[in-house]
């Protein structure tokens, strides 16, 4: 299955599915698929939409959408507004690094699976802080 892993200290981190025919990417939980609590990260920020493919190649084609975002998004490093995403691009949304895994081979932390300590279990920014905090004070060892 496709997936964005989100990278900290150069360490594959959180993999997000991308399981929908458009996944929303931003700073607010309850409004975005894929949340990213950083103040550079917009409320609604980019989206990734899935196209079913015409040329006969491949069956699904992903897009990757600015949405007019105050601190854009990048594919490896260049500004984008609309870009088709090819397996391993590097994505920064804000202070954000992520890579896109067409085939859903990279080892890391499913989002969904996990189990940080928070006053509400199913909230992703609680848990994206706290995986992103934790992989910082190891990085600091």
């Amino acid at each position: 299955m496709p997936a964005l892993i989100q990278f900290a200290s150069g360490a594959p981190g959180i993999k997000y599915p991308i399981e929908k025919r458009f996944v929303s990417i931003g700073r607010g939980s309850a409004d975005n698929d894929i949340c990213l609590p950083c103040r550079f990260v917009s409320k609604h920020h980019a989206v990734i939409e899935i196209v079913e493919d015409e040329s006969g190649g491949e069956a699904y084609v992903f897009f990757l959408q600015d949405l007019d975002s105050k601190n854009h998004t990048y594919v490896n490093d260049q500004p984008i507004t609309r870009v088709q995403l090819k397996d391993g691009d590097m994505i920064r949304i804000g202070r954000n690094s992520l890579k896109f895994d067409a085939k859903g081979k990279t080892p890391a932390l499913d989002a969904i699976d996990l189990a940080f300590e928070s006053s509400t279990p199913d909230d992703s920014q609680a848990k994206t802080w706290n995986f992103s905090r934790r992989l910082r004070l190891i990085s600091l060892d």
